[in-house]
């Protein structure tokens, strides 16, 4: 195959940071091919309120964030409608939802998400999208997901006119649950890597803290549940890289940190798995279509063309080890 030519990505979950990471983190997002993203907020401190997403947004702006950026706020025990309102105001798209202590930055999460009934009901007066972390805290790890999927179906009940993501979907379970709900107000991101490696490439014959992010790659049979969902077309499963740097000392330490840095190679990672699956013809679809539909957001404007050039993965991006280093890509990016 040749080179191609297709519209630039839009990341719909992607970290920036808001330390000594972020300028990786923004270098990255145009070397991966994307133009478009929606930038998560448990950052530290974290993005709270519409004018916390302004100032945020600003920030990555004078930071040399080149891309359309679309923010979210988080919500936590102290979110009321009226954030949500103002939040809306200032052009807030998505709020996030994490359960307590399931990721980086999850300390003020939430224990039940059902606690933020009147919240939930102030999004849907606004169509804002309810971003879901879908996992269970304290549940056996490779289970988390599938017990989050009761709770989910509780908030799709109370609220029949909220429109939700799960994110970052890693098992059969899930994709299964938003195949069978097969309504266009729940849909799924999937992750560059959920789509690559299982547990083993985490903690099998050796350990890959690179590979470690939450919620963790599990089963072979997850694995291609997720790729089938990609393979299918279904509307409703588009592309979020959940992209997340660390620091090398923090991924090696004893607690070390979990997050894949996948957003600098991200669409030449994506051509080359495609290709070798057979499921090429799925990759605009995924990462430039079916995410924007669901955010109802004109389609972008910028263009990028994959040339069949094999590279290198390099070990390091910006002083980060990015996903895949090491290994052999068939594809570059260049901007048209």
């Amino acid at each position: 195959m040749g080179d191609l030519e297709l519209r630039a990505a839009d990341d719909w979950h992607v970290h920036l940071r808001d330390d000594v990471r972020t300028p990786a983190a923004i270098a990255a997002v145009r070397s991966g091919g994307t133009a478009r993203l929606l930038a998560m907020p448990n950052t530290s401190p974290p993005v709270l309120s519409g004018d916390d997403a302004e100032r945020y947004g600003n920030w990555l702006k004078a930071k040399g964030l080149h891309a359309y950026l679309w923010t979210t706020i988080k919500l936590t025990q102290a979110t009321t409608p009226q954030s949500i309102l103002e939040a809306s105001s200032k052009g807030v798209i998505a709020a996030k939802l994490y359960p307590l202590g399931v990721t980086t930055n999850s300390e003020d999460g939430l224990s039940d998400p059902l606690l933020l009934a009147p919240v939930f009901e102030a999004m849907q007066s606004v169509d804002m999208v309810l971003s879901l972390h879908g996992e269970v805290p304290g549940v056996f790890v490779m289970d988390a997901e599938a017990e989050f999927l009761g709770i989910l179906q509780r908030i799709l009940d109370a609220f029949p006119k909220l429109r939700v993501v799960l994110e970052h979907v890693t098992t059969k379970a899930a994709v299964d649950f938003v195949c069978r709900f097969n309504n266009d107000r729940l849909a799924a991101t999937i992750t560059d890597h959920h789509l690559a490696i299982t547990l083993d490439d985490v903690v099998g014959s050796r350990v890959r803290p690179h590979h470690f992010c939450m919620p963790v790659a599990k089963r072979p049979s997850d694995l291609r549940a997720l790729r089938e969902a990609v393979r299918s077309v279904n509307p409703r499963f588009f592309s979020g890289t959940d992209s997340a740097p660390h620091m090398i000392r923090d991924k090696l330490s004893d607690c070390g940190c979990a997050g894949v840095f996948n957003a600098p190679y991200h669409m030449q990672f994506l051509a080359t798995l495609f290709e070798n699956h057979e499921m090429i013809d799925c990759l605009e679809p995924f990462t430039s279509q079916f995410g924007r539909e669901f955010y109802q957001v004109p389609p972008g404007r910028e263009r990028i063309r994959l040339l069949r050039r094999p590279f290198v993965v390099p070990d390091r991006f910006d002083g980060i080890v990015p996903f895949m280093a090491g290994t052999t890509l068939n594809y570059q990016v260049e901007w048209v």
